[in-house]
């Protein structure tokens, strides 16, 4: 059941309620913050999270210094902040801080200091299936900053999707924990690339020249963005092109001319990857890396193979700063 809203100034019952002293309902409070009336059993059972008062023969209801609690407790696990952790500083806080505590009504709340996350591939598929997503956004930021964007790929969010496509699950509508990992993966990338290229230009005063074109399927897709990432730290310039979208021989020669690239880097094998390869390989001057497991058969001298992104990136930074 969900609050009503008052038609003068349009805040919901609970938020009336709180305001004036009245004890309110587990409902009411479920719907004051956003969550499900179960979710506020369970932190009550493991955190002492519950109402305060109960007399003999009614419903447990929470005061407003309970309510109050229970806000401070869902801004901060909004945070990203581990459910523990934002317990133990709800129930820590001072009863008058508690009158300050974050509003979940449009209010600006304080600032939460991020303590560091125990962060694997595992507690990340943990969080994308609650789903928590300031959390897995928590998460793949932190281990970009301690291992960068391609560590952070290999040891963090790759094994966590394996794990997730691996599950025996159904997932409620609109939940889906892969497509969060793959959304965190992308705003790590572009996060990392807008700060290089910033610093390149603070640097140099001229955006970066020398691109790459990374054509990709849509299996290798996610990774053709993460090595992208990772040239921009090197200083290179990336382009992601969808496989399917790259046409004819003569269609991916004018698009590398477009873009000025020197190197073109097809990861998987990819419908007609073959001929593509073979094409801009002989024309003599675009240096082509396959990167995979699995890549097209073609063996050529300007077509070098790669397996992992790590050797992919220093590999072609390496040709493009020579």
């Amino acid at each position: 059941m969900t609050a009503t809203t008052d038609a003068g100034d349009g805040r919901d019952d609970s938020a009336i309620q709180a305001q004036e002293g009245v004890p309110l309902t587990v409902a009411a409070v479920a719907a004051r913050l956003g969550v499900a009336a179960s979710t506020l059993r369970t932190w009550d059972r493991r955190y002492g999270l519950g109402p305060t008062a109960h007399e003999a023969g009614a419903h447990r209801r929470y005061s407003p210094d309970d309510v109050a609690r229970l806000e401070r407790m869902r801004h901060f696990t909004l945070q990203g902040v581990a459910p523990a952790d934002a317990a133990r500083a709800a129930m820590s806080a001072d009863p008058e801080d508690l009158q300050q505590a974050p509003s979940l009504d449009g209010a600006p709340g304080p600032s939460v200091p991020h303590e560091p996350l125990l962060v694997d591939p595992l507690s990340l598929a943990a969080a994308a299936m609650e789903p928590d997503q300031p959390r897995v956004q928590r998460m793949l930021a932190q281990e970009v900053r301690e291992k960068g964007i391609v560590r952070a790929w290999t040891s963090l969010a790759r094994p966590a999707l394996s794990m997730l496509g691996k599950r025996d699950r159904s997932d409620r509508p609109g939940v889906d924990p892969e497509e969060m990992v793959q959304a965190a993966v992308l705003t790590a990338v572009r996060h990392v690339t807008a700060q290089a290229e910033r610093g390149h230009h603070a640097r140099t005063g001229a955006e970066p020249r020398r691109t790459v074109l990374l054509c990709a399927g849509h299996d290798h897709r996610l990774r053709a963005h993460v090595i992208g990432g990772a040239l921009a730290e090197r200083g290179v310039s990336a382009r992601v092109l969808r496989a399917e979208n790259a046409g004819g021989a003569a269609d991916l020669l004018a698009a590398l001319d477009s873009r000025g690239a020197r190197v073109l880097a097809v990861l998987g094998h990819p419908p007609g990857a073959e001929e593509l390869v073979r094409a801009v390989a002989e024309r003599g001057d675009i240096e082509v890396f396959l990167l995979g497991e699995h890549p097209p058969d073609v063996w050529l001298p300007r077509v070098r193979r790669v397996r992992t992104p790590s050797a992919a990136v220093e590999e072609i930074a390496g040709i493009l700063e020579d």
